[in-house]
């Protein structure tokens, strides 16, 4: 019997039981908060499936790795200015483990991510009893700015997510302040592996003011206080200002600018004594359907500690064949340009993107070689909650950084 009935039945019980509201009851009975919390929630599903294929020098045989992730759960609609979110994960290997993720052991195989996994991937309640400025306690998930620093890292199967309370608060016209405290971070390698988890003590504070057509700008602080991993805890502040300019309305032309810098040094228990700055420029011109980006990305090393950001959806940056997961002790220059196509409208499919991007890498300090890195990819959006992904990697190394190519292909339910 479901939940709703049964709620109707006690409903139902009770007014009869009670002559004296009967009448009151059975006008109200679609009124009660709980049920209509229920009727307005609404169900979470996201399944994906994908394959994933690696040859990297070192490994005398390629890893290849078939996986399915399914995520499952329910967000309640608001009862007494709360509401609920349950989500449920499973990350599976389909047949014979023919790759390393991190936790099965199979060594002989270069790493692919994606290890077997069920979890709670969020537990969350959220208040929204004060004005514009709702509260959220539990497992959620965070994504600062554009993930460079905080991330739900998406891309692997298994979420990122963190045990916090979140505050974020748009009072002010054009302004929205975050404040984040993070307890434990689970990450993506699951609870069987000796780093998939972390005892927090972190802040993360972030402030966005929309200026209209001068832009928006941001400013941040990630302080990170990792129990498990003193050796990434740091302390990073930051700006970010975006803008877009409309060159010609009638040929959809824009021009899209990003400029960022950030200043991180040692924090909490940390034992190395570093400061380096973090810096990112991109400009983007689209010419509809077409676009071109050409940007350029720095995290600074001394020689012994690089910029880390151990939080980020790495795989967003410095090329998909994720060989820069952390950062040189030299740091790191990215020279990249991507060049993009998107079709919409197209026959049988709301819409096709195509993209491909060149990186160029060498560290910051001393100019060394660090090779270079082409991606290209096809998404397709099949329809409201089905889409596709073909996309691949190929990474020519340099020095310590071993050649790579990838492969992934995917196919994703979500709704």
């Amino acid at each position: 019997m479901s939940l709703g009935k049964t709620a109707l039945i006690l409903m139902l019980s009770t007014s009869m039981a009670l002559p004296a509201f009967a009448e009151d009851e059975a006008r109200n009975e679609g009124d009660n908060p709980i049920i209509k919390a229920i009727k307005g929630g609404k169900p979470l599903v996201d399944v994906r499936y994908r394959f994933e294929h690696k040859d990297q020098d070192g490994f005398a045989q390629d890893a290849y790795a078939n996986t399915i992730r399914t995520r499952l759960g329910f967000e309640t609609g608001e009862v007494y200015n709360f509401k609920v979110l349950v989500e449920f994960e499973n990350v599976a290997s389909i047949g014979d483990d023919h790759f390393n993720s991190t936790t099965n052991g199979r060594g002989q195989f270069p790493v692919i991510a994606d290890p077997d996994e069920t979890e709670i991937n969020r537990a969350q309640v959220t208040f929204t009893g004060i004005d514009k400025t709702p509260v959220t306690l539990g497992r959620q998930r965070f994504n600062l700015n554009n993930h460079r620093f905080v991330g739900a890292v998406d891309f692997r199967q298994n979420q990122q997510t963190f045990d916090a309370a979140w505050v974020s608060s748009a009072v002010i016209d054009n302004l929205t302040v975050d404040y984040l405290y993070i307890s434990r971070v689970h990450r993506i390698f699951g609870d069987d592996h000796p780093a998939g988890e972390f005892d927090s003590d972190s802040h993360v504070i972030s402030a966005a003011y929309d200026a209209g057509a001068l832009g928006t700008l941001k400013g941040y602080g990630v302080l990170l206080d990792l129990e498990e991993a003193p050796g990434l805890s740091s302390s990073t502040w930051g700006v970010r200002y975006e803008n877009t300019f409309t060159l010609d309305k009638t040929a959809g032309v824009k021009l899209g600018i990003v400029g960022e810098y950030a200043s991180q040094k040692d924090y909490a228990a940390n034992s190395a004594d570093y400061s380096e700055d973090y810096y990112h420029g991109e400009a983007t011109l689209s010419v509809k359907p077409f676009s071109g980006t050409f940007g350029y990305e720095a995290l600074g090393g001394d020689g012994v500690t690089g910029f880390s950001t151990p939080l980020a959806t790495l795989h967003k940056f410095q090329g998909f064949a994720d060989v820069f997961l952390t950062t040189p002790a030299a740091g790191i220059e990215d020279i990249y340009g991507t060049l993009s196509y998107k079709w919409d409208g197209a026959p049988l499919v709301d819409n096709v993107k195509l993209f491909a991007t060149y990186h160029h890498f060498e560290s910051a300090l001393s100019d060394i070689d660090f090779g270079a890195e082409f991606d290209a990819g096809l998404v397709v959006k099949l329809e409201k909650y089905w889409s596709a992904e073909l996309k691949g990697a190929v990474y020519d190394g340099a020095g310590v950084f071993a050649d790579r190519n990838l492969v992934w292909a995917s196919l994703r339910f979500q709704y």
